[in-house]
């Protein structure tokens, strides 16, 4: 077992105990805390994988409270440590999601067993929000509109460009059906619903549609959609993709009379020279 943990108890020889204990176990102690404040001033410093909790702790704060700040600015798990088991403290320990739960007096192999399986979870969950991350990055960081919609067209999320295509806010825009959000219609046919709105489609491709934003000019798209499937193999939900389409056709149009001057040319009337 290996990871760094933090202690943060108020009785500095169960403190010095548990510290002894858990060095033996493999993991590095990052400190010892004894309030909210020093506990927090060491998160700060030493970025622990794990805090070891007492819940009667010295200053204004107890643990649960001092874990619930733990836990939103700096995300760090906690295993309470206690000699309080009534119900009102479970329930108050709860809410705070904590990786487990250790009730004075225990043995050493009770203590190894929490540990070893909060470090692991700890671990799998860093690496999650890692990945959620770097995938959030990626969405926000690309001029691509990415929109995630529920299985029956409602929008749940939308990233920036998307908000910037739609005129929209995400605020305003979740809850709303994908086709009142982006008002596509495609150049030759008139107005279209969006396939993904309808479900069932596992991926489909549009090019060269019309969107219309209210007090803009109206832009050329090419968007896609793609089907999330449940484990019972029926769709969960559509990801759409938006591009701005305008330089693809600009394109298009100028090399449009190259490639006919080129197959006028090597038609069947066409001479070839060679020096």
């Amino acid at each position: 077992m290996a990871g760094k943990l933090l202690i943060v108890e108020d009785e500095s020889i169960v403190a010095l105990d548990l510290r002894e204990e858990i060095e033996e176990f493999g993991c590095e102690v990052t400190g010892l805390a004894e309030s909210a404040d020093t506990a927090l001033m060491s998160i700060e410093e030493c970025r622990p994988d794990l805090v070891l909790m007492d819940i009667k702790i010295d200053g204004p704060l107890d643990g649960i409270q001092t874990a619930r700040l733990m836990r939103h600015a700096y995300e760090v798990p906690v295993v309470f440590l206690t000699s309080y088991c009534d119900q009102e403290t479970l329930d108050r320990a709860a809410r705070e999601l904590p990786y487990g739960y250790l009730t004075k007096p225990f043995k050493s192999r009770e203590l190894r067993a929490t540990l070893s399986m909060a470090l692991h979870k700890a671990a799998v969950d860093a690496d999650l929000r890692k990945s959620n991350q770097l995938m959030l990055t990626t969405i926000e960081g690309g001029g691509e509109g990415m929109v995630l919609v529920s299985a029956d067209g409602i929008v749940q999320y939308m990233n920036r460009a998307a908000e910037e295509m739609a005129g929209l806010k995400l605020l305003r825009a979740r809850g709303m059906l994908l086709t009142e959000v982006f008002r596509l219609r495609e150049i030759l046919e008139g107005p279209v619903p969006l396939p993904g709105a309808r479900g069932g489609a596992v991926a489909i491709e549009r090019f060269g549609w019309s969107l219309f934003v209210p007090g803009k000019d109206q832009m050329l798209v090419d968007f896609s959609v793609r089907s999330l499937v449940s484990d019972a193999g029926s769709p969960s939900g559509h990801v759409v993709a938006l591009r701005d389409a305008t330089e693809r056709m600009r394109q298009e149009i100028i090399d449009a009379p190259l490639a006919e001057t080129q197959t006028f040319g090597n038609g069947p009337g066409s001479k070839v020279q060679f020096g």
